[in-house]
């Protein structure tokens, strides 16, 4: 659980100085394996951070990950990406990270963020630091 945290937050801390240094980003710019839990792993992608737009208050972290699970379970994934939620959200939360979306890429063009993901979940932190799907 340490690893993934500090994974997090290393990722949060980073792209907040890439941002700063305004230099170019190649996508996907992660790729790498993520274990969630033991047997539910996912490809993260992306990780993107928002700090400003119209109408939003406080920083936003964009999550974009692939998924074994087959497209047709969709209970399956949005269950998967509120396990990840709770894990990113975390350390987001302690960058100052007010919400974060988590974004289920199937093609390689999604992943190299030429086209969105077809299925978007949005986070906000609730009551005892959990994070609450708010809408889908």
């Amino acid at each position: 659980m340490f690893s993934r945290a500090l994974l997090a937050i290393t990722a949060i801390l980073s792209l907040s100085a890439a941002a700063q240094a305004q230099t170019p980003v190649t996508y996907p710019n992660v790729d790498r394996a993520f274990i969630i839990a033991d047997g539910d792993t996912v490809q993260l992608l992306n990780r993107i951070l928002v700090d400003r737009a119209p109408g939003q208050r406080g920083a936003r972290l964009d999550i974009h990950f692939s998924t074994r699970v087959p497209a047709s379970d969709a209970d399956a994934r949005a269950q998967q990406a509120d396990r990840l939620a709770q894990i990113i959200g975390a350390e987001a939360w302690k960058a100052g990270v007010r919400n974060v979306t988590i974004g289920i890429c199937d093609t390689r063009a999604c992943a190299e963020t030429k086209e969105p993901p077809k299925l978007w979940y949005v986070y906000q932190r609730g009551v005892g630091g959990v994070w609450n799907r708010a809408r889908n």
